[in-house]
């Protein structure tokens, strides 16, 4: 597979001759061109520098534009030689354009416009000011976006139709793409567990159509002149994008740069103050158990201290009651130094504590706008066909300006291209949309009625999680398999299949994804909650599921012949009771979503009563004991369960059908012998801990017996019991070991991995030691290994070469003295596929290396490395490089990766972001 930094290379190398040839070439009269960057963002620049675009014109001048300044006087500033006093910046854009062109007057020159803002300008204003002197001058504009696009956003007189050809002239401007798409560049082979990812368009891209000026005004608010802190409200109706423009404005670059601390929480409608508090103070401290074990008062307090002497932005998103302000407002300091906080609602009376005209009211899309959306969602880089254009415009009108009935209606349509389907569409939504919540719900049904009937139970399940909350997407997988909702496609994995289902729904704008991993894995989802609420409605409508807020007998059928739903959610103290087992005879599935202790007899009393249970999720409550009893569930295929002891009861093997078994307990596990009797078992997860496994018995256990299903395994202590065990896991993809790991003579020890399927494994070292260890051989680690977390390992640094001849390695986590000594120094030929980098809590003083010991790197994170001096400043050069991210390391740890970023920026890559939280007292 080729290089993605030699592609990357040469893809600016060849598109940089090209572009140089075309703006010294023929014609002599003046041209603009829009440049469309995709992967090659540095590109402009790259060209600017050129020496001989500096030795062919006489005027060079490179402008980034600016939300603030006016666009001519941001491109006089930028004119070499040529000075421009502050009172200039308020003349009008007359004299400006006067000044200008009288610079410009018989010069060749070529004029860089780069990071130009949707909906900025007229050129039809603007051009008049540069003259054609018919000497081969040239004016350049860059942006991101598609050229399509890019002609009603800017309106660069672009006549608005489709666009094919490079140089192509629309009413004088021409278009110039550059590069291939991201996915031809950096594609990679193979693909891991829970890593979904999609054909043509990034599954975390969120369109923003419409609302530029809105970003805009509310990203001036924030930086401006206002010194006292100030709290600004979002307020309009489900649907309208209030969530995705707060995320745009939190994550503004100029945003990120101007404040000192940074905090993101939701609210929701069930407010819990605790939740908040700990959902703020993680963006400002390093939760520790202490913290965790405060009283709500004393995190108040806590978060008030951490908050004073800084300028913080704070957004408190889905807000519902003024309680919440009233409950915290406290911990909000006022430094006078311009301070902010921005909560999202749907209701404008929350913002009744507001003083003055703060309130951001959020508008409904344009019709143009409604259209952009639509086709964005619909095309993403294609165009749409003229067929089609009538009865799309026809669609969006219906859907009266609301950005998330447009973003379904476009999952609808998606599918099938043709008139004929859009017409279908078309008579189905509601012209009154907007004006009834009931018929815009209508609307948004459309999505569930026109899904395939195997995603539809996929659909629903989604809303029995806690509203607003983030859904795991490795929880939300395991339990639709055991649900039984996942077909088998052929020899792939039911887990891969579910992924396929998930992405499908992403891709049709049902679910949103919320968090990804260190490699781009998507970890969590979210649903809005007006499609929340469509599910609650369906559930109702096909008796899918039924919700338990209280134990009272509302929620008991009153009619004897009602059929009761197969599913049950709980989200109150759990406990034996009338209404629950009203359920217990037709239920095949209880999620408990609490977060209670309760007494040992609920758990028996489920157990007795609800017979015909294939999933049953306690994980969220705890409990004293594995309850015994289990093993009368005969039909379970998941088990979760919380425990204040965990051990599985040695009848555990009854369960012949189980296949997901997960257990948390505060004590160690011990797995009895009868276990492996389970051979549909697919999934054993243990929470930490040093558990043990019995010795199996070959009496029980034959020497030809295979674990054919077994794809995790974690956390179990690494003896040669275990090693039995891993013989007959021929299929495990996933392991993790906690246990003592180092020998006598300090080698890094674990048993023997038999599974050449392994991509993730974890090592948790629990045994002492006195100095590193001595050796860490690489035949112990399989080839397809990808994901490699150590923690307490205790290798020395220079054992790390081994880690680095993996062959595809592409995560490595290093943890809580996973290395010791104070320095790295790390060397050719290793690490080719590494991606993704983490030290967390190392003593490490001094590490040399350089961009080619690290060839693909794209994510670095350094966590709690206090002693650590400088990163390495060549990583800078590293092309794949995206993040770097300090929390709670060194000042001078935090200094060098801003120095990394500007250095990069001197150079024209402007690609790589920075992270860093230093740490304070």
């Amino acid at each position: 597979m080729a290089d993605p930094g030699r592609s990357i290379q040469r893809i600016y190398n060849d598109e940089r001759r090209k572009l140089v040839d075309r703006l010294t070439g023929w014609p002599d009269q003046l041209e603009v061109i829009s440049i469309v960057k995709e992967t090659v963002r540095n590109l402009p620049i790259q060209v600017y520098n050129d020496p001989y675009i500096l030795s062919y014109f006489q005027i060079v001048a490179l402008a980034s534009f600016s939300q603030t300044k006016s666009l001519l006087a941001t491109i006089l500033c930028s004119i070499a030689d040529y000075e421009i006093t502050y009172q200039s910046f308020g003349n009008s854009d007359q004299e400006l354009g006067q000044q200008l062109n009288r610079v410009l007057i018989d010069h060749r020159f070529m004029i860089f416009i780069d990071k130009l803002w949707y909906e900025t300008t007229d050129w039809d204003d603007l051009k008049r000011y540069f003259p054609d002197n018919g000497n081969g001058s040239r004016i350049v504009f860059c942006t991101l976006s598609d050229p399509y696009w890019f002609g009603f956003k800017v309106s660069l007189g672009l006549s608005g139709q489709p666009r094919s050809q490079p140089f192509e002239t629309c009413d004088g401007v021409q278009l110039y793409f550059v590069g291939a798409q991201e996915e031809e560049i950096i594609s990679d082979d193979g693909s891991s567990s829970m890593e979904i990812s999609s054909s043509g368009t990034s599954v975390n891209e969120e369109i923003m159509v419409g609302y530029g000026d809105e970003v805009r005004k509310l990203v001036d608010r924030l930086t401006g002149l206002q010194k006292r802190l100030e709290v600004i409200p979002i307020v309009g109706m489900p649907g309208l994008g209030k969530t995705t423009l707060a995320r745009q404005v939190y994550n503004d670059p100029s945003v990120v740069y101007h404040f000192h601390i940074r905090a993101w929480t939701r609210v929701s409608q069930v407010y819990q103050r605790r939740d908040l508090l700990l959902g703020i103070l993680i963006s400002v401290v390093e939760l520790t158990d202490d913290i965790y074990k405060m009283s709500d008062q004393k995190l108040l307090e806590l978060l008030k201290k951490r908050l004073l002497g800084h300028r913080y932005l704070i957004v408190m998103d889905d807000m519902w009651d003024n309680c919440v302000w009233n409950d915290l407002q406290r911990s909000f300091p006022d430094d006078n130094n311009g301070s902010k906080i921005i909560f999202t609602s749907r209701l404008a009376e929350v913002t009744s504590h507001v003083q003055g005209n703060n309130v951001h009211y959020l508008r409904f899309l344009t019709q143009d706008e409604s259209w952009e959306l639509l086709c964005q969602k619909v095309f993403r880089r294609r165009h749409c066909p003229q067929y089609l254009m009538e009865i799309g415009m026809q669609i969006t009108e219906k859907c009266k300006g609301l950005p998330l009935a447009i973003v379904v209606i476009a999952g609808i349509l998606a599918n099938e291209e043709t008139p004929t389907w859009w017409r279908q569409v078309a008579k189905s939504v509601s012209s009154y949309i907007v004006s009834n919540p009931e018929l815009y719900m209508d609307t948004l049904a459309l999505s569930y009625n026109h899904l395939p009937p195997h995603l539809k139970p996929c659909f629903l399940y989604l809303g029995a999680f806690i509203e607003d909350r983030e859904i795991p997407v490795r929880k939300l997988i395991l339990l639709w398999v055991s649900e039984g909702f996942v077909r088998h496609s052929g020899s792939e994995r039911l887990e891969d299949v579910a992924e396929d289902y998930l992405m499908d729904l992403i891709n049709r704008s049902l679910v949103i994804v919320s968090k990804k991993g260190s490699t781009g894995r998507i970890k969590s989802c979210i649903m809005h909650d007006l499609l929340r609420e469509l599910c609650l409605r369906k559930f109702k409508e096909e008796n899918f599921m039924q919700q338990l807020y209280k134990y009272d007998e509302n929620c008991i059928p009153t009619s004897p012949t009602t059929k009761m739903p197969g599913r049950v959610s709980i989200y109150s103290t759990p406990s034996p009771s009338s209404s629950l087992m009203a359920f217990s005879s037709n239920a095949t599935s209880l999620l408990c979503f609490a977060v209670e202790e309760v007494l040992p007899d609920f758990t028996s009393f489920i157990c007795q009563a609800f017979k015909f249970l294939r999933v049953l999720d306690l994980s969220s409550i705890k409990i004293p004991l594995f309850p015994s009893e289990i093993i009368q569930l005969v039909e379970l295929r998941y088990i979760a369960i919380q425990a204040n002891v965990g051990n599985p009861p040695s009848s555990i093997s009854s369960l012949r059908y189980l296949e997901t078994l997960i257990v948390s307990s505060r004590s160690s596990v011990t797995l009895p012998r009868n276990t492996w009797k389970m051979v549909n078992l697919r999934h054993l997860c243990i929470k930490l801990g040093v558990n043990e496994v019995e010795k199996p018995s070959f009496e029980e256990v034959q020497d030809n017996d295979v674990l054919e299903n077994l794809q995790t395994l974690s956390f179990v202590c690494p003896s040669r019991y275990c090693e039995d065990v891993l013989k007959r896991s021929p299929r495990l993809r996933k392991l993790g070991f906690c246990g003592p790991l180092l020998s006598e003579s300090r080698d890094l020890r674990f048993p023997m991995l038999y599974a050449d399927r392994l991509e993730t494994l974890k090592l948790f070292n629990t045994a002492y030691y006195r100095e590193a260890s001595s050796s860490c051989n690489s035949y112990m680690f399989p080839e397809r290994l990808k994901r490699l977390t150590l923690i307490n390992t205790a290798l020395a640094w220079n054992e790390m070469w081994t880690l680095g001849m993996l062959p595809n390695l592409e995560l490595l986590k290093l943890k809580l003295h996973a290395c010791v000594g104070r320095l790295w120094e790390t060397s050719d030929n290793g690490f080719l596929r590494l991606k993704f980098l983490k030290f967390q809590d190392l003593d490490i003083v001094q590490w040399i290396a350089s961009s080619n010991h690290f060839p693909r790197l794209e994510h670095l994170v350094l966590h709690g490395c206090q002693k650590l001096e400088e990163i390495p400043s060549s990583l800078g050069d590293i092309p794949t490089l995206e993040m770097i991210e300090v929390r709670w390391c060194s000042e001078t740890a935090a200094n060098s990766a801003h120095y990394i970023k500007k250095d990069q920026e001197n150079k024209g890559n402007d690609c790589v972001k920075v992270s860093t939280n230093r740490q304070r007292g």
